[in-house]
């Protein structure tokens, strides 16, 4: 089977961390299993962007690109690679021994560790839709020394993010008497955060709501409000043992929520990247902590979830902001005048300051914190623990506020992407910030206690 495709390759469909540019070649045409010489941008990219102005042109040069159609397979488990690929379009399952092992997607490199280590493939490959890819031979690329290099250098870059990411899960856990785990306040000092606002379909969050917490939201319209933390916490400790720290990347989604007349945030996901805060949220506050891995680059962080990409964020610059003018994007995101509410904020910190109060920020977090019972069953559940908890959120101090310029979220799987995520805007922010104790606000399983 052949065709001709005579309309623009792609240049408005990818993400923006993969987006190559065909300025020179508005159309191509192309037959099945057949490749062509292209011009191309790879600045774009950023797996080649720290190359030589020279050395990118000569990949320019001699790029070529394929198709593949949906069912066929790339390159199987054990075969040596004969060709580095970038995945310009379309997803390629991965499998090990035939059990799953998670997908590429636009922007990514296929099994980059086993081409540029010159090893056999790992993963077998197979176009799950069709796939459009850009090629390279490797017989050509490793006579160029600049190649060899640049393998050197990534493969080490590798090499540390994976030391990383085994030294967080394998971090020892601190432990009281009897394997308990240490309860709250926890302070979170040095912690860079980034927030990102968003709007997501309103009918998907108000079914995450436990019964008696409802949206915080302006009446009417059928998108919500979310909110988006990925967090960098490199000293988080108990308040009362400092020596007892930790450190972890963490990606939360906060849906602004109130109990009674008690506004606040409910979490109905949050992925740390290693154990002990899964513990400690899980096992004292009710936070529903699942395994994930927050990877912050230049330019961009992207969370993964069992080995599965779902969402990446992008920027191109930054501007400095201040709390005032955080505090009015917050409120216009909520739906109210974002002028109206910075004046309010500021005369209130003016206040705050003549009577000389703490530089003190704070918000109330709600979970629905259950433990299953031990006949329980994914049948009939049942629980011996269903509680709706409630704590603090403190900002001790901030450090720097900046607001991305040219953001651009990119949801690929998990319930973000069910929710439909459109950004708003979003703001990298360096801060000390301190998690309260939690208190029971409602039992489900009996008494209810005052909100």
């Amino acid at each position: 089977m052949s065709y001709t495709c005579n309309k623009p390759v792609f240049k408005h469909s990818l993400p923006v961390a993969a987006k190559v540019y065909f300025e020179d070649s508005p159309t191509i045409s192309y037959h099945c299993g057949m490749v062509e010489h292209i011009p191309l941008d790879l600045h774009n990219v950023p797996f080649f962007a720290s190359l030589s102005e020279g050395f990118l042109q000569q990949l320019e040069a001699e790029a070529q690109k394929r198709i593949f159609q949906t069912g066929e397979t790339l390159f199987y488990e054990g075969d040596p690679p004969a060709t580095l690929s970038l995945l310009l379009e379309g997803q390629v399952d991965l499998s090990w021994g035939g059990s799953p092992r998670g997908f590429c997607l636009p922007g990514s490199l296929l099994d980059p560790a086993a081409v540029l280590g010159d090893l056999p493939h790992t993963v077998k490959a197979v176009a799950s839709t069709t796939c459009h890819l850009l090629e390279w031979q490797l017989d050509g690329l490793w006579g160029l020394p600049a190649f060899q290099e640049f393998a050197r250098r990534h493969l080490a870059d590798c090499l540390r993010e994976a030391q990383s990411r085994l030294s967080a899960v394998a971090a020892p856990i601190h432990y009281t008497g009897c394997a308990e785990i240490q309860p709250g306040p926890y302070l979170f000092p040095e912690a860079a955060v980034t927030f990102v606002f968003c709007d997501a379909a309103r009918d998907f969050i108000e079914a995450t709501l436990p019964e008696g917490v409802s949206l915080l939201k302006w009446p009417g319209g059928e998108r919500a409000p979310i909110l988006l933390g990925i967090a960098d916490f490199p000293n988080a400790h108990p308040e009362s043992a400092p020596s007892a720290r930790f450190s972890y990347t963490e990606t939360t989604v906060f849906v602004p929520a109130r109990l009674g007349t008690t506004p606040g945030v409910f979490i109905p996901y949050i992925y740390p990247s290693a154990w002990e805060p899964i513990l400690v949220g899980r096992e004292v506050y009710g936070f529903p902590k699942q395994l994930g891995n927050t990877v912050f680059g230049a330019g961009e962080v992207s969370l993964s979830v069992d080995d599965r990409p779902w969402f990446r964020l992008s920027w191109e610059g930054q501007e400095s902001f201040n709390e005032t003018k955080l505090v009015g994007a917050l409120m216009s995101w909520l739906g109210i005048e974002r002028h109206v509410a910075s004046a309010a904020f500021q005369v209130g910190d003016t206040m705050r300051q003549a009577v000389r109060l703490p530089a003190y920020r704070r918000i109330d977090v709600f979970n629905h914190k259950r433990v299953p019972s031990v006949d329980s069953s994914p049948d009939t559940p049942r629980y011996d623990v269903d509680q709706l908890t409630q704590a603090v959120f403190g900002v001790l101090r901030w450090f720097s506020i900046v607001r991305l310029s040219g953001a651009r979220l990119t949801t690929l799987s998990g319930p973000l992407h069910e929710a439909r995520l459109t950004l708003r805007e979003a703001y990298r922010t360096r801060l000390d910030m301190r998690l309260s104790t939690g208190r029971t606000v409602r039992d489900y399983l009996g008494s209810i206690a005052n909100p």
